[in-house]
């Protein structure tokens, strides 16, 4: 809980949130089309430094080349019964068929529409579905890599994705995170994939069912390696000025992109006015980045900074806040945010004391610019404020992955009007009092506990999927063990918060707290190594003994099921491993 000094400092800067500067970026981004690489993202970027350069706040712009496929126009025709062109869109990384027209017969396999938007990324298909070998499909949501990649190994070739609305949503279909490496370039997709809206795809669908339908269908896309800016401001602490929040957003949009994420780079410019206006006041420091690559290269930008600058992140990064789709209409609510566990109770009083409402943060998606988890930097929030479930009931919209839930989002009609600047303001007060508390605090305000209990109720819910196939009980046991060192540990940091951030003891607190990170978050969020990237699919919880949920899909005795039981006992050496080290950290 924040004391009644950080309580003075923190109103004396909500109290300078203005909504001047913010006004003139969106009116300003308005005008462009920030697509990654393209000129108009050029110029947003170079009318943000300008701000920055006359208020002489300390930043670089790096100008590195990212690997981006940004979509041209696409072409759909339906050629027999009927003959009709139906409005469609092609995502990044589908295949490129050019003049060269692709056709074949249209089969429709349904995998439902998401419920929410943990299920967007969705991609377990189920049941045997025949033959698809040369077939195109037409399914239902968005054109998810999980999705098109199970697909293809099936044999289709082609996938046709019906939106669940009137607009077609522009999206990405590769799990490649960033640029490729050598494990993984052969990984983007290899068949050509579309998109078009819930009309259109209920009258195909209402076709197949009487009679054949074939299709003709081109995709252009431009692929390569692309020049961009990415914009790096270090707002240096008085007390520990090596030592940082990274606060960041992307720049890149889909089209105008208003809601998303010219309102985050409003929020982010009138933020880095702030503190460093307020620099005086800050234990720590504060590095706010701007990416580009986001939308067309799956975060291209913000994995190239921690390829570049990742032994740097990992001697010095406290936490990482992302900060997209702020300040859009009608987004009261602070119920489905996201933050890792160690987060939970700092980012709830976060929100309650920065504008007095109830909050909830689930588990982080695998997206939002989370390009930090194998290093293993504790992170919080990934979207911001979201339109009440009760409303978007009464207004009929579906899950969307931005526009703090309005269905404009990724689409055409993503303009001045989804934006709200007295929500944006809000949201600006929780950024600020988040970022300046991770910052200040004397002992980092992240509770490790949580992230043990977590780990308790994973794996027991793994045990109950395993039955008597496995047994996790070391896990558990080394779990439950983990938990009472914290508690200990806890005990012993908290009576340090009366004490300067230069106290030996508070450093080496700090410094145990923040390899708790680099331990743990790797170990519930990736499985490829430390600074490597792992792809863009569902990420279950401690990944490595997940399959656990397997074992009712194999038979006692078989090769796969001897083969789950050596993946399960490897996986469980990893997890038990990483919670010794922690307990020796501890000791």
């Amino acid at each position: 809980m924040a004391t009644v000094t950080n309580i003075a400092l923190e109103k004396s800067l909500l109290d300078e949130i203005n909504t001047e500067v913010p006004k003139a970026v969106l009116e300003r981004f308005s005008t462009l089309i920030r697509e990654s690489g393209s000129e108009d993202e050029r110029i947003a970027a170079a009318f943000l430094e300008n701000y920055l350069q006359e208020w002489k706040v300390p930043h670089k712009v790096h100008h590195p080349e990212l690997y981006l496929s940004v979509p041209k126009k696409a072409y759909l025709k339906v050629t027999a019964p009927i003959e009709k062109e139906i409005r469609v869109k092609t995502p990044s990384f589908s295949v490129a068929t050019g003049d060269d027209s692709f056709s074949g017969e249209l089969v429709y396999i349904s995998t439902g529409y998401a419920k929410g938007i943990n299920d967007i990324f969705g991609t377990a298909v189920d049941g045997d579905l025949g033959d698809l070998q040369g077939k195109i499909v037409l399914t239902e949501g968005y054109a998810m890599p999980g999705k098109v990649r199970e697909f293809a190994e099936m044999g289709a070739n082609a996938m046709i994705f019906v939106n669940p609305g009137k607009n077609i949503h522009e999206g990405i279909c590769t799990p490649i995170w960033g640029a490729p490496d050598l494990d993984n370039m052969n990984n983007e997709p290899t068949i050509p994939v579309l998109a078009i809206n819930k009309y259109d795809g209920d009258e195909l669908k209402a076709l197949i069912e009487k009679e054949a339908v074939t299709i003709e269908f081109k995709t252009f896309l431009e692929k390569g390696w692309m020049e961009c800016p990415v914009i790096d401001i270090f707002i240096e602490g008085t007390e520990e000025p090596e030592k940082y929040v990274l606060l960041h957003g992307h720049i890149d949009s889909w089209h105008e992109g208003i809601g998303d994420n010219a309102t985050g780079n409003a929020a982010l410019l009138e933020m880095a006015r702030i503190f460093y206006k307020n620099r005086d006041k800050l234990k720590r420091s504060v590095r706010i980045a701007v990416w580009t690559g986001h939308s067309t290269g799956r975060y291209a930008g913000s994995s190239w900074f921690v390829d570049q600058f990742g032994l740097d992140l990992d001697k010095n990064c406290i936490a990482q806040v992302n900060c997209d789709s702020p300040g859009c209409r009608w987004a009261t609510s602070y119920e489905y945010m996201m933050w890792m566990s160690e987060v939970d109770e700092f980012c709830t009083e976060v929100i309650t004391d920065a504008v007095n409402l109830p909050s909830k943060g689930s588990r982080p998606l695998r997206a939002g610019d989370y390009s930090f988890n194998n290093i293993g930097i504790t992170s919080f929030f990934m979207l911001s404020s979201s339109i009440p479930e009760e409303l978007l009931k009464e207004k009929g919209y579906y899950p969307v992955g931005g526009c703090g839930a309005n269905i404009e989002w990724h689409t055409e009609e993503d303009l001045m009007h989804v934006a709200d600047l007295d929500i944006l303001v809000k949201d600006i007060k929780v950024y600020i009092t988040g970022v300046l508390r991770a910052a200040n605090s004397v002992v980092h305000p992240f509770n490790f506990v949580k992230t043990a209990e977590e780990f308790d109720n994973t794996i027991k819910s793994y045990q109950d999927a395993a039955g008597s196939n496995f047994d996790f009980t070391l896990a558990l046991n080394e779990v439950s063990a983990l938990r009472e060192d914290l508690l200990a540990f806890y005990e012993k940091a908290n009576a340090l918060k009366g004490l300067e951030i230069s106290n030996p003891l508070v450093k080496q607190v700090n410094e145990v707290i923040e390899k708790l990170a680099r331990i743990l978050v790797p170990i519930n969020f990736t499985k490829r190594g430390k600074f490597w990237h792992d792809p863009a699919l569902n990420v279950p919880a401690l990944p490595d003994i997940a399959p656990a949920l397997n074992f009712k899909q194999v038979q006692e005795g078989t090769h796969e099921y001897k083969v789950l039981k050596t993946h399960l006992t490897r996986g469980q050496n990893r997890v038990i491993w990483a919670l010794q080290q922690a307990r020796e950290l501890l000791s």
